[in-house]
């Protein structure tokens, strides 16, 4: 009964398909833009002109960083404004991410 099975069977080779997929995973080309965070004489945050809360630096510059490629982050502070708010934005920034962070005088 082996024999019988051997002689009757036939071997059929497998035909396959080449695939030929991308080596890398796609990349999203965002145009490249700079942050803009500035702080009022009132110690108001600013980011792309609108007034935003101390807490929120992070969370608009993820939502900034999903739509542009972010080369650095632009800070003007106006001379009336403390110290201490300067440096908690630059604090939440360097949190969420080591950006260049630029300083503009007027």
């Amino acid at each position: 009964m082996l024999i019988f099975f051997i002689v009757t069977i036939s071997f059929v080779k497998s035909v396959a398909i080449e695939l030929n997929r991308p080596l890398d995973s796609p990349q999203i080309d965002n145009p490249v833009k700079n942050a803009l965070f500035r702080i009022d004489e009132s110690n108001g945050v600013y980011f792309s002109g609108r007034l935003i809360d101390l807490e929120q630096v992070a969370t608009n510059l993820a939502m900034f960083a999903a739509e542009y490629e972010i080369s650095s982050v632009l800070i003007t502070a106006d001379e009336n404004s403390t110290h201490n708010t300067l440096m908690n934005v630059m604090n939440n920034i360097k949190q969420y991410d080591d950006y260049p962070i630029s300083l503009i005088s007027k």
